[in-house]
Parts: C-alpha cells; structure tokens; sequence
C-alpha cells in the first residue's frame, strides 16, 4: 500500500488542477496568475504541466493576425495585430520591411521576401529561426499562392516546431492562345530540394488565375487554393501528389474563402450582396461529392458598409475557433460563427491592404505556438 502522501504535495496537485482550467483566450491570466507565489510559478512554468495544459484546451485561441499592407512609399510589409490585451507575440525580431506573410500553419510562418512568391522564408517565432529556401525550379508567375504545413506524420500538431515541414506552392501560366495551366512545386525540408509534380491543363473556358491574396486550406491529406473569383478551385493530393480542379458551388464577385469545417470537410464562403453564404463539401451515400449549402448570413447590420459601392469580402478564417473577418469600407469586423458575437479588430485606414491573414496561437505561458490559417 503506498504510503499518504503530504499535504504539500496534495496542495500542489489541487493547484495544478485549478490552473489546468483557467481559459486560454486571455494569456494575461496565466502571466498574473505566475506572480502570485513561487508555487504557482513552478507549476505554470513546468514543461509537464505546459503539455497537459494544452492537451487539455486543445483548441487553441485567436490572440491576432497577421497583416500585409503596402504605403504610400509603394513598400509591402507585414505586421501581427493583436486581438487580445496582452499578446504573447511581439513584432518579428529581424527587418520585414518588403516582405510579406504567405502562411501560418503548425507553428511556422511562410514569408516571401520579395514580391513573387519566389524568394522564400520559414520563419519559427518560437526560436526565431529563418530557414531560406531555395528557388524552385519551376518558373513562378505573380500569380501564386503557397502554404506550409508539418510533414511528421504522427505529430498531433500541439507542439510540433522544429520537425520536418512541406512548403506547397502552386501558379498559373498561359500557355497556348486561350490556354491556363496550374503548375505545383512541393519543397521538403528533408530533402532540402523541390519536387514538380505534373502541371494541370485548366482549359479554355477558365479565364481567372491563381488568386495571389488567398492561401491553401489544409483538409486532411489535400490542400485547397483558389482561382480568382472563386472561379475554380485546384485541389493538390499530397499522397499521389497530383493536381486536380473542381467547380465551386457558386461565383461570388469577391472571391471565395476556403476552410475546414467542423466535421473536418471543405468549406467555403463567399459574400453576395448582404448575405455571408457558407458551403460545405459532401459525399452521398452513393460515394459522389458534392457542396451542400450549410448556412445564409444576413450581414447588413452586422458588417455596416458606408459606401454602397465598396464591396464586402470574406478575408480570414481561424481554423478551430470557428472564428471568420469581413472587410468592410469601415474596418474589418471578426465574428464567431457559432455564437454570433463580432466586434471590430481594425478601423478603416488610408493604408492599401493587399492581404489580412489570421493567426491562431497554441497557449503557453513561456512558448506560444502559432497554429494558424490565413486566408
């Protein structure tokens, strides 16, 4: 029989348990809550309980996003905004002045240094590590798009910075009078090289090209990007790595976004007039897929638009807290699909935004991991 154990030691576990449940959404709690005795700092800032802290929310929180711009000076940037009162994320460590963010997914950035998607840069804010990566061999338009992701196949993905990483950038080109074709290039951070997969003939009816502002929606083994529009949508199979292409459910002026949805599906939205329209990609029983309309938004009062001429867009998506942005001319809104809440994260500026991508973050009290998708 294993003998009592102390009332020291039954203090300290009933501690852990009470902190284990305080919610991630505001960091400032667990940092007021280290300086409050020796114990409690022990116990927050223990690798072991950091780890059932987090296998215990699971989800993590939207505590900002990051975002592109370019000035009046006709230079791009990024920058993080926070959405809560104390972020854990400070501004990157190194000049980003003409750089822009491509991705957020699995604890790492995707950073393009230059303009066209060529130049690339895996950023781990957590160490601050920049990896470069070296120039693809396939020739990559102005119109592309790219996403990064972990490739350690058992990795549940809560704290996975460090490992192994896949970059999956994608780029349409003319070919033939009248002709688009998608090319794909998949570079691994093992092999240190890219790989080309076979390009895609789009055909002579598809007039839009890869969509520049919208990034890859990682669903299951499958990665999702956009034409412009949301005229198309190209779906990249990272088993046979190989590129296909599938109709949207509908065309919406401002394109569409692409995200997963609760039951780990494809997801779409996309704006029309006042409704926010969400979709969803389905199999019926008979093993044939197609998109089944899920819900119909009236965003009138909820994202206002003082310039009837100024069209609303669906601009991010936080994978895991169900969490969407609308720009507006007014600013952009954030809205919580299931509860309905919104609040305002950025007024209207002067500034040109190319692009506004959301970034979720893993909590913990000495590491946050980003574990994001932009959009």
């Amino acid at each position: 029989m294993a003998p009592p154990r102390s009332l020291p030691e039954l203090i300290e576990d009933t501690t852990a348990e009470i902190l284990l449940r305080v919610p991630p959404d505001e960091p400032a709690h667990l940092v007021r809550a280290s300086l409050v005795c020796k114990l409690w700092r022990r116990i927050l800032l223990d690798p072991a309980f950091l780890r059932r802290y987090r296998e215990f929310h699971r989800i993590p929180p939207l505590l900002g996003f990051l975002r592109n711009s370019i000035t009046a000076s006709l230079f791009q940037s990024f920058r993080f905004v926070s959405t809560t009162s104390a972020s854990p994320i400070s501004q990157p460590p190194f000049d980003c002045a003409r750089w822009r963010a491509l991705s957020c997914r699995h604890g790492r950035v995707l950073l393009d240094t230059g303009f066209y998607g060529v130049d690339l840069v895996v950023w781990d804010p957590i160490t601050g590590d920049l990896q470069r990566l070296p120039k693809s061999s396939i020739n990559i338009s102005f119109h592309s798009s790219a996403a990064v992701l972990c490739a350690a196949g058992s990795c549940n993905h809560l704290d996975c910075h460090g490992g192994p990483f896949l970059v999956v950038s994608v780029s349409s080109h003319d070919g033939r009078p009248g002709e688009l074709f998608a090319r794909v290039g998949v570079y691994s951070s093992e092999t240190g090289a890219w790989d080309t997969p076979a390009p895609l003939n789009l055909g002579h009816g598809v007039r839009c090209e890869v969509d520049r502002n919208r990034t890859g929606a990682l669903i299951g083994d499958n990665i999702y990007f956009s034409l412009e529009l949301g005229e198309k949508i190209l779906k990249f199979d990272l088993g046979n790595n190989s590129l296909s292409m599938m109709d949207p459910p509908d065309l919406y002026n401002c394109g569409v976004l692409l995200m997963p949805t609760e039951e780990g599906s494809l997801g779409l939205a996309g704006i029309r007039g006042s409704r926010l329209y969400l979709w969803s990609r389905q199999v019926d029983p008979k093993g044939d897929a197609g998109w089944v309309p899920r819900r119909v938004i009236k965003i009138q009062k909820l994202f206002p638009n003082n310039n009837p001429r100024y069209r609303r867009s669906v601009i991010g998506f936080a994978d895991g807290v169900g969490v969407i942005s609308v720009k507006t001319d007014v600013g952009i809104f954030m809205m919580e699909l299931k509860s309905g809440r919104k609040r305002k994260i950025v007024l209207a500026e002067t500034t040109i935004i190319i692009r506004d991508k959301f970034v979720t973050v893993e909590p913990s009290l000495k590491l946050y991991l980003l574990d994001g998708v932009f959009v």
